[in-house]
């Protein structure tokens, strides 16, 4: 960088932080009107320089009244910042100095011979500035009263009315000045407008590549997460196939990682594994790629690579990995020894991504039965031991064509193998069988080769929530079957069943459409007493039949003398006809309040069932249900009914106007005629439309997106708010928001769960942060949910979150304690619905 952009550079940033004090804080919270504010000054700067020069020039030229006219106008003008400051207000600074502008050259244009005075062309300078300062509404106005004194001037003559006579001999040194103003203050003020508006798009792609860098890097390792892996290897995949070329994939895995978290805690763990990474990447080719596909597994994708080269370079990474010293660090004794095992495969022609997948990791089960630390290639043998599978485990029949698992052939081998060892060590196995719920509803809705596609996603999810020692195999049609080995205690087992269903929090995307999974799954343990292998896969199926009748994505534990529970399911199915007439279903109203100025703006309306047996419930107890017997869509109009009557019915009291936010499922927003079935709502039941917000979740964001535009641009233009829910780290989907006719987002409580920690969390600040900087460069309030307590609410207070809601604020409560908050004075009174 040389000297003159050093110069310019310092001196443009010294600019931007002085002009900063006369915007106020409350400017500053929303980018579009920050711009606009920079811009007013940017318009007073250009107003300092240019005006005292030309009120020299007219004195000089002999016409004292319209250089005292000039400065008289610079003055109006030079009042405006700090008119904005005092009054906190853009509107106010902007329109006192378009007066001062548009007074300046209306007079001196009439003073100088009217129409063809030499500062008529400055006559377009009011609407051209009021565009940049209050946009495009502002703009047309000015624009309409300047043509209207334009034509009044240009019309005195013709009605008989002289214009004013001037000193200026020298017209033509005039003309030739006003053009040469005329366009450097263009040139000025376009160059001052684009330093502000260069500096607000520099924060934004920040925000962006933040956004971007958290959703595909892994925090641990530095390597991709495993979303983005698998797209690398998928592209990989296309491109062997077009080429005509092969690649090898090998799958590492430290060896007994669950022994190091236990003995050492998790900070030493993830050490562990940022320089066994450190390790792998050292020894990549530009040309290669790598990815954390596992808890302690990491997946190295080698283009052009065969596999007896992959077995070379994987070697050199576990001899790298065992000359670790992990000396000094803290949390690790010195004596700690790290091995790796790794399991290789190559592409065969014709074979799917899951397949190859498959393969590297039965080669890795091979490389970690009994001795580990090895480098095992698919199809060899590796040396003999207690520990070695038999020969015929790599027939290529024994696994899963569909999902590349081992299929159910395998599982007795497999069983009898862990339980004999389980004997021996005295560490138990937990046998889990999972079943994949929706699998008929699935193959109804998308078709049979949709529920395929479902299959295969779930497989692989599953399989990366586990270590390379367990057994994952299909057992049936929607079920499949895992084996853990090494246990300390059930405590693991059933971490590692909520690690998987966990996963399972978010749909999957099959085709160019999102489907909602969920799993039972039910866990067994050996050894146990009167358990042979026979009866540990009877017990894991009846706890599985326990969490399926408990609802979805749940796991049970098999216990010898449980009480059977009882069939909720069912109940629940059996009573959801009756609630709605029985008028059991009520609402129930959890507060948000913006958070500059402590008011209650609003209020999140939650569907609750008031079960005559089970007692109160949430909806997702039993919305999930709503949707399998068709009663999903009277229930969601039911609610939207009974909000918008119980919003209008508190602006009939007198209570001050406040927002009532709404979920709408994607199933609703689907749904034939949904915006026409909404206004039709809003207007019998007669809340005034800004006061209802409907929220969709952020899966629609990647569904129809043609479809969800129409709808929701069709109630949006009708007045009602739409808000983006439980937005979080969908970083993928960002490139719909700009086109998605939406009003806010929510913060989802996967975020806002990490704030307001003991120890800071930087990367959970920074990604919140980045979220709220892009919604406002978007022009989109910020509201965030589960704030539930106070260091979470100064956290988002600190970073400029618009609005909150949680317990901190208090519990979802009936309608008429709701009244008795807003019967409360507030800090600032409200005369419309916010926003």
């Amino acid at each position: 960088m040389n000297f003159g952009t050093r110069f310019f550079t310092r001196y443009i940033t010294r600019y931007i932080a002085a002009i900063q004090w006369f915007i106020p804080p409350e400017v500053r919270k929303d980018a579009a009107t920050l711009t606009r504010a920079q811009n007013v000054i940017n318009a007073v700067v250009m107003a300092a320089l240019s005006g005292p020069l030309y009120a020299y020039t007219y004195d000089a030229l002999g016409y004292s009244a319209a250089a005292r006219v000039i400065l008289t106008c610079c003055l109006g003008m030079f009042a405006a910042p700090f008119l904005m400051r005092a009054t906190k207000s853009i509107v106010v600074g902007r329109e006192v100095f378009l007066c001062a502008v548009f007074f300046n050259f209306s007079w001196l244009t009439y003073a100088m011979g009217g129409v063809s005075a030499p500062t008529a062309g400055w006559m377009v300078i009011p609407p051209m500035v009021a565009v940049f300062l209050g946009g495009f509404a502002t703009g047309m106005f000015w624009l309409g009263l300047t043509c209207a004194t334009i034509v009044f001037i240009y019309a005195l003559p013709l009605l008989g009315i002289p214009l004013p006579t001037h000193p200026i001999q020298d017209m033509e040194l005039l003309y030739v000045l006003c053009d040469f103003g005329l366009y450097i203050v263009i040139v000025f003020f376009a160059l001052l407008f684009d330093v502000t508006r260069v500096e607000g798009f520099v924060k934004l792609q920040h925000a962006l590549d933040f956004v971007r860098a958290v959703a595909v890097r892994d925090g641990v390792t530095g390597s991709h997460k495993r979303g983005h892996t698998m797209r690398l290897l998928q592209e990989e995949r296309q491109i062997a196939a077009a080429k005509g070329s092969t690649f090898s994939l090998c799958l590492l895995e430290i060896d007994h990682f669950r022994g190091i978290n236990a003995a050492h805690g998790q900070a030493a763990g993830d050490l562990v594994l940022h320089e066994v990474a450190s390790c792998a990447r050292g020894h990549l080719r530009d040309t290669d790629s790598f990815g954390r596909y596992g808890a302690a597994q990491l997946l190295l994708i080698l283009p052009g690579t065969t596999q007896e080269a992959a077995l070379v370079l994987a070697e050199q990474v576990r001899q790298c990995v065992q000359g670790l010293r992990f000396t000094g660090f803290a949390g690790i004794a010195p004596e700690l020894a790290v091995t790796v095992s790794a399991g290789v495969a190559e592409l065969r022609p014709g074979e799917s991504i899951g397949q190859t997948l498959a393969r590297a990791d039965e080669a890795l089960y091979q490389a970690t039965c009994g001795a580990r630390n090895r480098v095992v290639g698919y199809g060899q043998r590796p040396e003999p031991s207690e520990y070695s599978a038999a020969p015929e485990l790599f027939d290529s029949t024994r696994i899963d064509a569909l999902t590349g698992l081992l299929s159910r052939r395998v599982l007795r081998d497999r069983l009898g193998h862990a339980m004999a060892r389980a004997l021996r060590n005295g560490r138990p196995v937990g046998l889990m069988l999972l079943n994949l719920n929706e699998l008929g509803e699935i193959n109804a809705g998308f078709g049979v080769e949709g529920g395929d596609a479902a299959l295969v996603q779930v497989a692989a999810q599953v399989r990366s929530c586990l270590h390379a020692a367990d057994t994952l195999v299909r057992w049936s049609g929607d079920q499949f079957i895992i084996i853990l080995e090494d246990l300390n205690n059930a405590g693991e087992a059933q971490q590692a069943a909520q690690r998987i269903l966990n996963r399972f929090a978010f749909p999957l995307l099959v085709g160019e459409r999102e489907c909602a999974v969920s799993l039972s799954i039910g866990i067994a343990m050996f050894p146990a007493p009167g358990c042979d292998m026979d009866a540990l896969l009877e017990r894991a199926g009846l706890a599985m039949t326990r969490a399926r009748n408990w609802g979805g994505n749940k796991f049970q534990m098999y216990v010898l003398d449980a009480i059977p529970a009882p069939d909720e399911r069912q109940t629940l199915k059996d009573g959801l006809r009756e609630a709605l007439g029985a008028q059991q279903l009520q609402l129930a109203y959890q507060p948000q309040v913006d958070l500059g100025s402590g008011e209650v703006v609003g209020v999140e309306a939650l569907v609750r069932w008031a079960h005559p047996q089970l007692g109160p419930l949430e909806a997702a107890r039993f919305m999930p249900l709503a949707e399998e017997t068709g009663l999903a869509d009277p229930i969601g109009e039911w609610a939207l009914r009974s909000a918008c009557m119980q919003n209008a019915a508190w602006r009939a009291a007198g209570l001050p106007p406040v927002r009532t936010a709404l979920k709408l499922s994607v199933r609703q927003l689907a749904h034939p005629g949904v915006a026409e079935r909404i206004l039709a709502i809003v207007r019998d039941t007669g809340i005034d439309p800004p006061c209802l917000e409907l929220q969709i979740g952020e899966a629609a964001l990647a569904g129809e997106q043609l479809l969800h535009e129409a709808v929701l641009g069709r109630v949006r233009r009708a007045g009602v708010r739409v808000c983006i829910d439980d937005f979080g780290l969908g970083a993928a989907r960002l490139r719909y928001l700009a086109a998605l006719p939406v009003d806010a987002l929510k913060l989802g409580s996967a975020c806002v769960e990490r704030l307001g920690q003991p120890q800071r969390d930087d990367a959970a600040w920074a990604l919140a942060e980045s979220i709220v900087h892009l919604a406002h460069r978007l022009h989109l309030r910020v509201i965030a949910e589960a704030v539930d307590t106070q260091e979470r609410l100064a956290d988002l207070q600190a970073m400029g979150c618009d609005a909150a809601q949680g317990d901190v604020f208090g519990r979802p409560s009936a309608a008429d304690e709701i009244a008795q908050l807003l019967e409360r004075p507030l800090s600032m009174p409200l005369a419309a619905c916010p926003g």
